[in-house]
């Protein structure tokens, strides 16, 4: 048996146990070379029409000289078609599924089985099956189809806990151990790196060759940058195992990476220079492979043909799988693979532990966060390019990053960001950077990542507003998985945290995210556009915990969501007063006025324990009107209309019918809304922390916001940061609107 492995303590350690378990001796029949016999059918999967016919042929391995390697044929189901000795078979009058059964002469118990889609039956497009369709790979005539999974009971009627295991995950993102050195974590999560590179520090004047210096950089080292502005000609770009490391973010301390005028790209990078978007799509990918087997959430291991040896242990791999009837796509074809028209837009970055080829089994370091089907056409695949990883980006100041192709060029705003570009890494973590006004494009950007993180930085301003120009702050997209974003500030961009075709796993904690920008055609910023949202098909299984963010959403500008959770958050639906809106009128907001916005399409989605809407009654003992939108005036609003807690398409779709909410307070009902059906009414602090985080500030009250709390509203650490902080000092006021294009260009 060929098996090589990761040393990752949870995966090794059951992987371990799988192969004592495999290697026991419960009367498995072995040849003399202690192999067991195995057999194996294909095709796996195969659809006919009524009374036609398809032909099988099954492989035996691990008999002996004297053993059989024939097999017998059988269908599963009485009445669903016939089989020949030669493994031909003829499917029945009725559209159904069945399974043909292929079993070994040497040892009976040794079996394998295919699958037989007979007729046209559909995909099941509701939960509640009514007429024959087909869920979770084969037909069904009742029960509950709940994405792609079949139930007997209702989807949303499995759990009287407080979180339905349908519609969540397990979380716990980000690093989480320094598996090359062993040594322990920081407080804040991220590896401590203390060797000097040669070279350190550098100043200012050396500016020109700090790309060459970094990249000479031996790997755990940290090359340090003395504080003052260093013009560089081009991105720079961190090399695996590097951390490049300024003095402070702001200040008269600072240490500031300036592209220099005349030059495009991101100021820093972490991943193949060059890369960007491209690493969504399908050409960046190699050995794409069908699934033989359901690949089922929360576990951590995917099957694929035996004798497969495309994947090697440490490889980044995208798994992902046709779209299906809860995905609606709009406009959305791109950060994904579209393979001979079919597009994949649920998908995971995965990394693999272990790989048995004999077997075919897939080990993965982290269990996955969706189910996906091996007979809807899932399929894992290779990421053919470089992988980044352990390089950091710590306590710098970025400035005049530049996206050349907007907006004279040939492509689009969104290929890459214009501060931070993370593409295609695993492991790599951005600490205390900030970036201003000075910056066109996305602020920082997760594109293709694996358990990154950025933390404690201060996002905020953009120079180039409008819509259509991509001017977001932190950014996650195309597959990218358990990666964590805590503790940052981000203002002042069109969205401040955006999914894009994101992976699961990933947690939105602890940031304060206000002041969405949009330009309206009255010259002004009276549209209220979401704080935190989704802005490509589809993003699932994310957490958003703990962060004051006023206007939540979900929207479907270019494809739906499902199956996030919104847990101890404040939405207000009242943004910042604004210090500077680049020098257009400051009104009181008025359309588009909600706390959460789940548009229509959305599915799935569970909001716990947040504190909702705005007031000018002191007595709700929340924060009272900051005066900067109409306060809330209705519990739920559909199609538009009032100041709302909840903003839907319709009272009938699926995003109200299946939203899983309960012990919530909003300044509405004033009261904790609990649901009936729900009978668990303790919060716990936190659903990926089991404590206070060690980087939580000492004296501040954790959890800092819950129905549970007294007061409700307590003290978040971004959001008391960027209080102090002087905005009008920092960014550049002027600005010159084109009212009717809304758009807003500051030099």
């Amino acid at each position: 048996m060929k098996v090589t492995t990761l040393k990752h303590s949870r995966a090794h350690a059951q992987f371990l146990a799988w192969l004592l378990l495999s290697a026991g001796c419960g009367g498995t029949v072995t040849s003399s070379t202690g192999s067991p016999i195995a057999v194996s059918i294909l095709p796996k999967v195969s659809s006919v029409q009524p009374l036609g016919g398809v032909t099988f042929s099954a492989t035996v391995t691990g008999t002996t000289a004297r053993q059989s390697a024939a097999v017998t044929w059988s269908v599963q189901e009485a009445g669903g078609g016939t089989v020949d000795s030669a493994g031909r078979y003829t499917a029945p009058s009725k559209e159904w599924t069945y399974h043909v059964v292929a079993t070994s002469v040497a040892d009976a118990s040794k079996i394998d089985t295919a699958t037989v889609n007979v007729g046209s039956a559909p995909l099941c497009a509701g939960r509640a099956i009514t007429t024959p369709c087909i869920c979770q790979g084969a037909a069904r005539d009742s029960g509950y189809c709940c994405s792609n999974v079949w139930l007997s009971v209702p989807c949303d009627s499995g759990s009287p806990g407080l979180l339905n295991p349908d519609y969540t995950t397990t979380w716990n993102p980000g690093i989480l151990a320094d598996t090359p050195t062993g040594n322990p974590l920081g407080p804040d999560g991220l590896p401590v790196r203390d060797t000097a590179c040669p070279g350190s520090p550098v100043s200012p004047s050396q500016a020109s060759s700090l790309q060459a210096t970094l990249s000479a950089c031996p790997w755990g080292s940290v090359l340090t940058l003395a504080a003052g502005t260093f013009t560089i000609p081009a991105t720079l770009v961190v090399p695996s195992g590097v951390v490049l490391r300024g003095l402070a973010s702001s200040g008269a301390n600072a240490t500031v990476l300036s592209l220099q005028a005349g030059a495009n790209g991101p100021v820093v990078a972490i991943g193949s220079a060059g890369l960007y978007d491209q690493t969504c799509y399908a050409n960046r990918y190699s050995g794409s492979t069908n699934l033989v087997a359901d690949a089922v959430k929360e576990t951590d291991t995917v099957k694929i043909a035996a004798g497969i040896t495309t994947f090697a242990v440490g490889d980044l791999a995208l798994i992902d799988q046709p779209d299906t009837s809860i995905v609606q796509r709009g406009d959305c074809n791109y950060f994904k693979r579209v393979v001979g028209g079919v597009y994949y837009s649920i998908s995971d970055r995965v990394e693999i532990a272990a790989v048995d080829t004999t077997t075919g089994t897939l080990t993965l370091t982290t269990p996955l966060h969706w189910t996906y089907s091996a007979s809807g056409g899932a399929q894992i695949s290779k990421v053919m390019d470089v992988v980044s990883s352990w390089a950091g980006i710590e306590h710098v100041w970025l400035q005049n990053g530049n996206n050349p192709l907007w907006p004279v060029g040939p492509s689009y705003p969104g290929a890459y960001a214009g501060g931070i570009d993370i593409t295609n890494a695993k492991y790599c973590w951005v600490k205390d950077v900030q970036t201003d006004g000075t910056i066109v494009g996305m602020l920082a950007t997760l594109t293709g990542t694996y358990r990154c993180v950025v933390r404690d930085s201060h996002f905020h301003n953009s120079k180039l507003y409008g819509y259509g120009v991509d001017n977001y702050g932190v950014v996650v997209r195309c597959g990218a998985a358990d990666n964590l974003v805590e503790n940052n500030i981000v203002r002042y961009v069109d969205i401040p945290i955006d999914f894009s075709v994101a992976g699961g796993g990933n947690v939105i904690g602890y940031n304060y995210a206000d002041n969405s920008w949009s330009l309206t055609t009255q010259g002004d910023d009276s549209f209220q556009v979401t704080t935190i949202d989704e802005h490509c098909s589809f993003p699932h299984m994310e957490l958003i915990e703990g962060n004051y963010s006023p206007h939540i959403g979900l929207s479907i500008t270019h494809g739906n969501a499902g199956y996030f959770t919104f847990f101890r958050n404040y939405a207000s639906s009242q943004f910042a007063p604004d210090p500077i809106v680049w020098a257009l009128p400051d009104v009181k907001q008025t359309a588009n006025i909600a706390c959460f916005q789940f548009d229509a399409g959305d599915l799935d989605l569970t909001v716990v324990g947040n504190v909702l809407g705005s007031t000018t009654n002191p007595a709700l003992a929340v924060p009272v009107d900051l005066g900067t939108a109409v306060v809330s005036q209705t519990y739920m609003s559909y199609g538009g209309g009032s100041a709302a807690i909840y903003s839907f398409a319709s009272a009938d779709d699926i995003a109200a019918t299946s939203l899983w909410a309960t012990g919530n307070f909003d300044t509405v009902n004033g009261q904790v809304m609990w649901s009936s059906n729900i009978t668990t009414h303790t919060l716990p602090p936190s659903l990926y922390y089991s404590a206070t985080p060690a980087w939580w500030p000492a004296g501040t009250e954790w959890p800092w916001v819950g129905p549970d709390r007294s007061p409700m509203v307590g003290t978040l650490p971004a959001q008391a940061a960027s209080a102090a902080f002087n905005y009008a000092n920092v960014s550049d006021p002027t600005c010159t609107p084109n009212v009717s294009s809304y758009y807003c260009l500051c030099p």
